[in-house]
């Protein structure tokens, strides 16, 4: 993982043990890095089942000041706490879809101090409402990383009427061409890396150069 990325970390470390580990998840572009998609972020992104008046008083009490972005449920929009921290912008996000809470991944990597990633289909979910290009992109890339989750992302596209604009994405030849690409760099650095012992789990992982870190990553959601 690079300086870079690893601020990020540290800054999501940050927020997420003002507002309690147990009660957010990493969601936005680190999660995206969390599954395998390794791109650059501007921001840092979590998730919180915690009404967000008391996510921002959590974090106010830990220092960090956060406005409350009500949003235009009507134009699309929802509310989210912004703040700023060690310089970058984070966003506290309520939760927008069902999030199944016991199936997130522990990050594994050492600067990670336990975070959690929204699980992959609720990440596909997340994007998929958004439906902003990046979001769209971000899930066609998942996907062709993922193939196993093909079928459900065209279930969760379809539910939210973006199966058209997803299907656009996942047949543009450059994407399919970097997903190719990130394969066979993740098959070389497994095929680089010791034996892991019968006890050790491996999954997902928030990604940084020719490392990414593991996570522990439990079944699919039913």
């Amino acid at each position: 993982m690079n300086s870079r990325q690893s601020r990020f970390v540290r800054v999501a470390r940050r927020v997420a043990e003002a507002l309690g580990q147990q009660d957010c998840l990493l969601a936005g572009g680190l999660a995206v890095m969390a599954h395998g998609f390794v791109r650059a972020t501007r921001d840092v992104d979590l998730l919180t089942r915690l009404p967000l008046s008391e996510a921002r008083a959590r974090l106010s009490k830990d220092g960090l000041r956060t406005r409350l972005l009500r949003g235009d449920v009507l134009d699309g929009g929802f509310p989210c706490l912004k703040g700023e921290c060690d310089g970058l912008p984070f966003d506290v996000l309520p939760e927008l879809v069902p999030i199944h809470w016991e199936l997130a991944p522990t990050v594994e990597d050492p600067t990670a101090g336990g975070l959690r990633a929204v699980a992959l289909e609720d990440l596909l979910a997340l994007k998929l409402k958004a439906q902003g290009p990046k979001d769209l992109m971000d899930v066609a890339m998942l996907v062709l990383l993922h193939p196993e989750s093909a079928a459900r992302a065209k279930e969760l596209a379809t539910a939210y009427r973006a199966l058209d604009r997803f299907e656009i994405w996942l047949k543009d030849p450059r994407i399919r061409a970097q997903a190719r690409e990130e394969s066979e760099l993740e098959r070389r650095r497994v095929a680089s890396k010791p034996r892991s012992k019968p006890h050790e789990r491996r999954g997902a992982g928030v990604a940084g150069g020719t490392h990414r870190a593991r996570a522990r990553k439990p079944g699919r959601p039913r």
